[in-house]
C-alpha cells in the first residue's frame, strides 16, 4: 500500500467540486444534434485556408444561446443569511482546457472568453489555440491558479467562500457559464452526469457517424452528443429544454460560418 498525497492541482479540484456539491443542485441532460452540414462546411473552409474549429463554433453557439436565454446565464450565490440570483448583464464563457504540466500531470484550467456571442469564429479559434499551445508558465491563468494552489488551507476556504458569495469575485475567475473543450470523435461518452459551479455549462460528448431516419430513409449522419449541466436551484426542466431546442438552428445549419466581417444570418 502506498499513500499518495493530493497534488496542489487535485486539492484545488477537490475544493471546487466540494463547493459545487454543497451550494448547487447540478442536473445533467444529454441532447443530440445533426451536425453533418456544419462539419462538412468546416472541413471545406479549412481546405481553403481558414483557421477555425468545432470547439470555437460551440463557444460561439452557446454564447449566442446565453443572449437568447439570459436566465441560463445567471448564477446563484450564497451569503450567510440569504441567497442571491445574479444577472451578470454580460456573457463570458469559461472554457475548460486540458494541458499537461512539465511533470506529466494532466491539469485543467479555465480560460475566460469574453463576449463570445459578438466575436467571429476565427477570432475565438485563434484565442483557444493560443491557450492550448503557448508555454504554460506564460499564461496569466496558470500563473493565477498556481498562486491559488499554494494557498494554505484556510486561504483556500476563504477563496471558496468568496467564489460562492461575491459575484464580482466569481466573475473574475469563472465567467458566466461553462464549456468543456474535450470534444471526441468516433468514440467517447454519450451521456453522464457532472457537478458544476455554474448556472449552466456544456460538455461535448462524442461526434460520430450514426444511422438516422431522414425523409423516410435510413442515412448516415454526423451526430454530436452534447450534455448540459444546469443548476436546478435556478433552472427548471423547461428552461433547459427550450434553450437546447434553440441551439438546433445554430448547430444543424451553417449560419455560424459567416466570414469574419459578416454577421450570421
Amino acid at each position: 500500500m502506498e499513500i499518495v498525497p493530493f497534488t496542489p492541482n487535485r486539492v484545488f479540484v477537490y475544493e471546487h467540486l466540494a463547493r459545487a456539491k454543497r451550494f448547487h443542485c447540478s442536473v445533467t441532460g444529454t441532447f443530440e444534434y445533426d451536425v453533418t452540414d456544419l462539419v462538412a462546411s468546416v472541413e471545406e473552409a479549412r481546405s481553403q485556408g481558414r483557421s477555425i474549429g468545432l470547439v470555437a463554433l460551440l463557444v460561439k453557439a452557446t454564447g449566442m444561446l446565453m443572449e437568447q436565454h439570459p436566465r441560463m446565464n445567471r448564477h446563484v450565490f450564497h451569503r450567510l443569511w440569504k441567497k442571491l440570483e445574479v444577472d451578470f448583464q454580460k456573457i463570458s464563457c469559461t472554457l475548460i482546457v486540458l494541458r499537461q504540466a512539465p511533470g506529466g500531470e494532466d491539469i485543467l484550467f479555465p480560460v475566460l472568453l469574453e463576449d463570445p456571442h459578438t466575436r467571429s469564429i476565427d477570432d475565438i479559434h485563434a484565442e483557444i489555440k493560443h491557450y492550448k499551445t503557448a508555454e504554460l508558465s506564460s499564461l496569466p491563468q496558470i500563473q493565477a491558479f498556481e498562486r491559488i494552489k499554494k494557498m494554505p488551507g484556510w486561504q483556500m476556504r476563504w477563496f471558496s467562500y468568496k467564489a460562492r458569495s461575491d459575484p464580482h469575485f466569481y466573475l473574475r475567475y469563472f465567467g458566466t457559464y461553462g464549456l468543456s473543450s474535450m470534444l471526441t470523435r468516433d468514440w467517447g461518452g454519450i451521456g453522464g452526469s457532472a457537478l458544476a459551479n455554474t448556472g449552466s455549462g456544456f460538455q461535448p460528448g462524442v461526434l460520430r457517424d450514426e444511422p438516422k431516419v431522414l425523409d423516410g430513409a435510413i442515412v448516415i449522419r454526423k451526430m454530436l452528443r452534447l450534455n448540459v449541466v444546469a443548476d436546478h436551484f435556478l433552472l427548471d426542466g423547461m428552461d433547459v429544454l427550450r434553450a437546447m431546442q434553440d441551439l438546433r438552428p445554430l448547430l444543424e445549419t451553417t449560419q455560424l460560418l459567416a466570414p469574419p466581417n459578416a454577421s450570421p444570418s
